[in-house]
């Protein structure tokens, strides 16, 4: 019986979509929580990003709390006091959990991306330079406007253990700990992109600027999907995409990018595996 009480109630690790089919009237609590939710009122992006995002997930792009937001949906349903447990969707946060023992380590590398997220910027490729200069059992420290749950993955697959901490309001202090060089065995077999491997691609992809994510990684992985590794893929993009370059690091794919100008981007992706 507690498996479907637990049922009756929105929980972190719930997709988006199943909330929305189950409760429709809980669309208009998403979109009073946070103005990013306006764009569920669109029927596509109703059919494809909750697919994608759970309901933790969602909170963060909308500069929510997980529990914040569990809460008013769940209030929303007369669950007043449900508890905010399962589903898998907590685990990807590491706030509130005790400080490792690592801590202690030194820091090899202290990155501050807030100006950058400020300023609209993508410090993906600054935070992966500074994970290069950063020495087994040192550690990596960044301070983000919010809690860098995509790094966590693709920084493990270098060697890095993660913790994260608030310490302000939209001030998130992240520490990464190199365990050893084991990690980075996988990147090793991937060489970078060289100017050359831009003169010849297989296949293309044009990003308009009105696509609403998560439309254009969408768009990019399908693409992606349909060659065959090694071959190369050419994105023509409207800005850096600073979450497809987390799934391509971590899913081991070579990439370059070129900044053409405001609102011009050449991405060239070559397809592991």
């Amino acid at each position: 019986m507690a498996g479907a009480d637990r049922e009756e109630v929105v929980h972190p690790g719930m997709k988006v979509a199943e909330v929305l089919a189950r409760w429709p009237h809980l669309l208009e609590v998403l979109v009073e929580a946070s103005p990013a939710f306006q764009k569920l009122k669109n029927p596509l992006l109703r059919r494809t990003m909750p697919a994608l995002v759970t309901v933790a997930q969602a909170a963060r792009i909308g500069g929510l709390e997980p529990e914040e937001l569990v809460a008013r949906l769940n209030r929303a349903l007369g669950k007043e006091g449900a508890p905010v447990q399962g589903g898998g969707g907590g685990a990807e946060s590491l706030l509130g959990t005790p400080p490792p023992p690592w801590l202690a380590a030194p820091v090899g590398f202290h990155l501050d991306v807030r100006p950058i997220l400020e300023a609209g910027g993508e410090p993906f490729s600054r935070i992966l330079a500074a994970a290069r200069e950063v020495k087994p059992g040192e550690r990596l420290v960044l301070e983000v406007l919010f809690e860098p749950i995509p790094l966590y993955r693709v920084l493990a697959k270098q060697g890095f253990l993660a913790w994260c901490e608030k310490v302000g309001e939209r001030h998130y202090r992240a520490h990464f700990y190199r365990q050893g060089m084991g990690g980075e065995e996988g990147l090793a077999k991937a060489p970078p992109l060289t100017e050359a491997d831009w003169e010849e691609v297989q296949a293309e992809v044009t990003i308009e600027e009105n696509l609403e994510p998560p439309l254009p990684m969408m768009r990019v992985l399908e693409a992606l999907a349909a060659l065959k590794p090694g071959e190369k893929l050419l994105v023509h993009h409207v800005r850096r995409p600073i979450h497809l370059l987390a799934r391509l690091e971590e899913e081991g794919h070579a990439y370059a990018l070129k900044d053409l100008g405001p609102g011009r981007v050449k991405l060239l992706i070559r397809k592991g595996g």
